[in-house]
Formats: structure tokens, sequence, C-alpha cells
């Protein structure tokens, strides 16, 4: 198993550890176009992204796409009516990736290739891309324990 962190021309990947976090969210088909299409829609609808942790949550073997907004207090009432979810915790490699929007947007399939050529990948969680804010993305890809 490699130590951590380690460097990469994309940055640098480092172990982080998540909690199971409740969260509302959408499916779509797993299609740059409509994944494209599809964000702005999502968070145009909620009231505020202050305060907003958005991500993209991925299972391996199917074609669905899952938009995710992290729920927070003011969501108590899911009046948008999205579907429930919940962001699996758990061990998992982390790149990083920074730059101009939308270009740095444009690196992250080639960061899960990076993620995935180290990870003791853990097919039973999703991959997630995780937007910090603009021009900042982590790509998380769920590995077996690292210990």
């Amino acid at each position: 198993m490699n130590d951590y962190p380690v460097t990469h021309e994309l940055g640098r990947i480092d172990v982080v550890t998540l909690v199971d976090t409740p969260a509302l969210s959408r499916d779509i088909d797993l299609e740059v176009d409509a994944v494209q299409e599809a964000w702005p829609a999502f968070e145009g609808a909620f009231d505020s992204l202050q305060g907003r942790r958005m991500m993209g949550l991925v299972y391996g073997g199917n074609a669905v796409y899952r938009l995710a907004s992290v729920r927070l207090d003011r969501d108590r009432e899911n009046a948008l009516g999205l579907d429930e979810t919940t962001i699996p915790g758990g061990d998992y490699l982390r790149l990083r990736l920074r730059g101009e929007a939308p270009e740095v947007y444009g690196q992250i399939s080639d960061a899960f290739d990076v993620l995935f050529a180290f990870a003791n990948h853990d097919a039973e969680r999703p991959h997630i891309e995780s937007y910090r804010r603009e021009g900042e993305v982590d790509c998380l890809v769920p590995i077996s324990s690292h210990r």
C-alpha cells in the first residue's frame, strides 16, 4: 500500500475519512452533456447556495449520476421534493483540483483515472466529485481501509 500524501502533476493525493452524511439528491443519466445541463437547474432550485456542499456521486456499474447537496437545517421540510440519500462515509483517496472554471472541471476525468490507478477501490461506495468553490473540486475514490 502506498504512503500518503503522494504528489502528482494534477495535485496531491491524500487519504481522507468521511462520515455518513444525509443529503438531498436527484439522479440523472451518466452522460457528460446531461450532467453539465443538470447542475445549474439543481443548484438554482435551492433558496441559496450559502453554506451548501454540492457533490456528484457515481456508483460503479450503473449509468446514474447523483447530484447531491448535503442536507442543511433549513432543508428540514424538503420543499423541493428531492430524493433523500446518504453520502457514504469511510476512507477515500482525494485529489484536489484547483484552477480556473470551467477549465478545471475538464480535469475531473483525468483525476479519477489517476486515483483509480492508486486505489484499492471499494466498489460498494460511490466515487465523488465534491465542489468546494468555483475552481476547486475534490475528487474522491473510496478505498478499503488503508491502515
